[in-house]
């Protein structure tokens, strides 16, 4: 079987300190409404072995907000039984009150998709909708959980074809798909709507064809692109690297993508590798009131050692 090499991913700090986020001054805070709050949300998605695992229940608050997947993996196995629990996917979005966001990874040559809105955003806590599903069958669905800003709640969903084992074959380490039940981190941090970061926009919006902006009336639908393959980044045996690369490009109508630039790097020697594998990518177009249409779309590298599955 082909072997597939899972990148090392870290967790994103998304938002600013409550005193950057809200202002210096109690008066300050007293004069934002509510529409001025925004949320910055990490969601993790896991995989996790259901037959071995002991049961929890599948909403829960967790004790402490890890600063990276491993750190979050070693807790709920510690505390809650959580048998064979690996990282599939983080992703960092800024979002307002009411408004939602889908997100689209290939997971064995197949779709997860998961949508998130945040029904209600206050200072201090947030209640969102969450819905999460794989191949056209819905794995998590739950209404109106509300969490505190930096908490944490883990939500358990159910089994799916999305998951990879690893075993040992002719050429060494290699995967293959196999089920297993769903697991989700979601922590948010509440924040001011003007300082909010990694917005769907920033993400992704619609261009022309040279990646000009094209600007959206009242009435426009925009549907950003979702990936449905992806390549690795890989880099020589013995080679350290750190950090993380942002890049951007234009994603055309045949689901292409073009245009890449570098936004951000630790190690300018990095970057060949890093537009060569997202040179790679494939999508479906983002559609503009229902029509295919060219698009941005940024997508983060993080780098390190790859993780064991």
């Amino acid at each position: 079987m082909k072997r597939r090499p899972i990148e090392r991913t870290i967790f994103a700090c998304l938002g600013m300190t409550l005193c950057l986020a809200f202002g210096s001054g109690t008066a300050d805070a007293q004069l934002l409404k509510q529409s001025d709050y925004g949320v910055g949300v990490t969601i993790a998605i896991y995989q996790y072995d259901d037959t071995s695992s002991k049961p929890f229940t599948q909403v829960n608050k967790l004790r402490v907000t890890a600063t990276t997947p491993e750190e979050e993996i070693e807790h709920i196995a510690r505390t809650f039984g959580v048998e064979g629990l690996k990282i599939r996917h983080i992703r960092t979005i800024g979002l307002r009150e009411g408004e939602s966001f889908t997100d689209t990874q290939p997971m064995n040559d197949k779709p997860f998709v998961f949508t998130i809105l945040p029904r209600i955003i206050t200072k201090g806590d947030v209640t969102f909708d969450f819905t999460a599903g794989y191949d056209e069958k819905v794995l998590l669905e739950l209404k109106s959980v509300s969490v505190n800003s930096y908490e944490t709640v883990m939500l358990r969903g159910s089994q799916g074809a999305f998951g990879v084992r690893e075993f040992q074959g002719p050429d060494g380490a290699e995967t293959a798909p196999d089920k297993r039940a769903l697991l989700v981190t979601i922590t948010p941090t509440v924040t001011t709507t003007r300082s909010l970061q990694n917005r769907a926009s920033d993400i992704s919006r619609p261009t022309d064809a040279y990646g000009s902006r094209v600007e959206l009336g009242e009435s426009d639908i925009f549907v950003m692109p979702a990936l449905i393959s992806r390549a690795p980044l890989n880099f020589s045996p013995g080679a350290r690297v750190k950090g993380s690369i942002t890049l951007e490009g234009i994603v055309t109508p045949d689901g292409r993508i073009t245009n890449v630039r570098v936004l951000d790097t630790p190690d300018s020697a990095l970057n060949p590798k890093a537009i060569e594998a997202f040179r790679q990518f494939r999508f479906t177009p983002a559609k503009l009131n229902g029509r295919p249409t060219y698009s941005t779309f940024r997508e983060t590298f993080q780098l390190g050692k790859p993780s064991p599955l």
